[in-house]
């Protein structure tokens, strides 16, 4: 390990302030707080790649998976290597998935480096290469299980915090929820206006009481509160440390039982007539009733259908949607529709309300 003072003296130039709290507390994270129990499971853990990214990830299946339900996945991001790793988050998953019955799949990342972060457009690039290897996995595991749609999430531990915020923000009809456990932050990282932004994805962010990121985390925090983002926190006893699964999937689970997952589908099916959209509505708990306004004076109550617009621009589409249980909701999205040659697709923010 380096001589911290040696490297501070012998080098002029002033270190972030966020290094040398990191690198202070080495140490301390060496001697035994990132170090993962080697849990018990019933299944093996299985390590593949993904084709389109060739990114390498550990996934972990429990020994009484069947195809007769669907089940839910939790992907989650590891930290700083070498105090974190993707095996390390796998086995601290392991055993709670096998007996609460979770799919739980942690990639290698890239982007998860909170000692010397490097300049933002290197940061958002690498960030970028996570993101696809992300998608990917989740792709791949998608086709090889049967998972539950509604329930899909990022989970992430200190600088896991960077590809997690970045992929799931930018995806929120993928991942419905995101856990934050003692996270680092620059708000460079995320060029997200809230705009793009999906206020109905929730955000957890868990973080102790004399934790060194403690900060940062406050700091993310309100960078989702600004944007309109529901957001939820958590102050611990303690300081930078593990935060049990148990934890984690206990929030997942509250979004799961009290706040309803819809996502809009809007593509053109057919490039060669693209402003002929394909529009899909999916709703847990199930949708009564639905009314879409396409933007262009029309309306459908179909949950799904074909709608042809009158020519190439920007739609403001919103659908109304009454849900079992006797409450309604409203989510608005913004569609560009191109003409000849173009690719249709519906804005990644979701902009709505109850």
């Amino acid at each position: 390990m380096m001589n911290l003072k040696r490297f501070i003296m012998t080098n002029p130039q002033p270190l972030p302030a966020r290094f040398v709290a990191f690198a202070l507390l080495i140490p301390v994270i060496a001697a035994g707080c990132l170090t993962t129990e080697q849990l018990p499971e019933q299944a093996s853990i299985m390590e593949r790649t993904e084709k389109g990214s060739d990114r390498d990830y550990f996934l972990y299946v429990p020994s009484t998976y069947t195809k007769k339900r669907s089940w839910p996945l939790v992907i989650a991001c590891h930290g700083t290597r070498p105090y974190d790793k993707a095996y390390a988050q796998i086995r601290e998953w392991a055993h709670f998935a096998e007996y609460n019955h979770i799919i739980v799949a942690a990639p290698k990342l890239v982007a998860s480096r909170g000692d010397f972060p490097p300049p933002a457009d290197k940061q958002i690039a690498l960030q970028k290469k996570d993101e696809a290897a992300i998608l990917g996995i989740v792709e791949e595991i998608k086709r090889r299980y049967r998972i539950e749609e509604s329930q899909v999430f990022l989970t992430g531990w200190s600088a896991g915090a960077y590809p997690l915020m970045y992929t799931g923000l930018q995806n929120p009809d993928v991942f419905r929820a995101m856990f934050v456990r003692q996270g680092t932050f620059d708000a460079e990282y995320l060029p997200f206006s809230e705009e793009e932004l999906n206020p109905w994805q929730v955000t957890k962010v868990a973080y102790g009481a004399s934790d060194f990121l403690r900060d940062q985390s406050i700091e993310m925090i309100e960078w989702l509160q600004q944007r309109n983002m529901f957001v939820q926190r958590q102050e611990l006893p303690g300081g930078h440390r593990r935060i049990d699964p148990d934890q984690t999937w206990k929030f997942f689970s509250e979004v799961i039982k009290e706040r309803p997952w819809i996502r809009i589908t809007m593509r053109a099916p057919d490039l060669s007539n693209p402003r002929l959209i394909h529009y899909h509505l999916d709703a847990v708990p199930p949708a009564v009733k639905q009314k879409w306004f396409f933007g262009d004076g029309q309306t459908s109550y179909d949950a799904t259908g074909q709608h042809m617009y009158p020519a190439p621009g920007e739609y403001e589409v919103t659908v109304n949607v009454a849900l079992q249980g006797g409450k309604a909701y409203a989510r608005t999205t913004t569609l560009r529709v191109f003409g000849t040659g173009g690719t249709n697709a519906a804005a990644p923010a979701a902009k709505g309300g109850s």
